[in-house]
């Protein structure tokens, strides 16, 4: 199906007599000299076109492997150390739910009840919380971006981070540019802005339904054209 520096992706010719996988893979090595090892199979495969191209991005795919009742997951946020929970297990969810219907507004409508418990400010805060690794000391950054308004709220608690560290936190009002603009999440933490963690949210839909057509576009679309919320929402 297609390849990338350590990985190849085969599908079956329908009609043919199928070789298997790991005679496949023992006769490529054969052939190429550089060994290869039957890694997975799975019932099915999506890979996540780059933004802006309809083309699948080598790195970033999941599937569901076959035989079983697990996933795997690459190179999308669920895989990212700084997503949080809450995104985290809306996008595994809302991965289920494409293998189970294979139908982009049944996704969505998965979706809606994620979006729902956020609007409703019905989320934990600590579910919500982002970490990342410091690179550098806190002087040394030179725009006013989350991490540095968390490091510098870290310094004013005295709990400076160094290089190599993280600190983790939860965005208050993203439209500030200052250290209230996040809480750190050893702070009490009592609520969280909405419309950032709900641009979190689509964008990791948008990664799930980009190889079914939907971009985040048309997701929003969705959401905001159907005033009525379905049963599926509540489940």
């Amino acid at each position: 199906m297609h390849g990338i520096v350590d990985s190849v992706w085969v599908t079956p010719i329908e009609g043919e007599d199928q070789t298997s996988l790991f005679e496949l893979a023992s006769e490529i090595s054969k052939q190429v000299e550089i060994r290869l090892e039957h890694e997975a199979s799975y019932d099915w495969i999506a890979f996540v076109p780059l933004r802006g191209s309809d083309a699948g991005a080598l790195t970033k795919y999941f599937g569901k492997v076959a035989g079983e009742d697990a996933y795997k997951y690459r190179g999308i946020e669920c895989r990212q150390r700084s997503t949080p929970t809450y995104i985290d297990e809306a996008q595994k969810e809302l991965i289920r739910a494409v293998g189970e219907y294979r139908d982009p507004e049944a996704v969505c409508e998965v979706l809606r009840s994620w979006v729902d418990r956020l609007d409703r400010g019905a989320v934990a805060p600590n579910e919500l919380v982002i970490t990342n690794r410091v690179s550098k000391k806190r002087e040394d950054y030179t725009q006013s971006t989350r991490s540095v308004a968390a490091l510098e709220r870290a310094a004013d608690l005295g709990l400076a981070r160094a290089p190599g560290q993280s600190v983790s936190y939860v965005v208050l009002d993203d439209a500030k540019q200052s250290r209230e603009r996040v809480k750190l999440a050893s702070e009490e933490l009592s609520e969280y802005d909405t419309e950032f963690y709900r641009e979190l949210l689509v964008r990791a839909a948008a990664s799930v339904l980009s190889p079914l057509g939907w971009r985040e576009k048309r997701i929003e679309q969705f959401l905001s054209s159907h005033d009525e919320i379905s049963l599926t929402s509540f489940l």
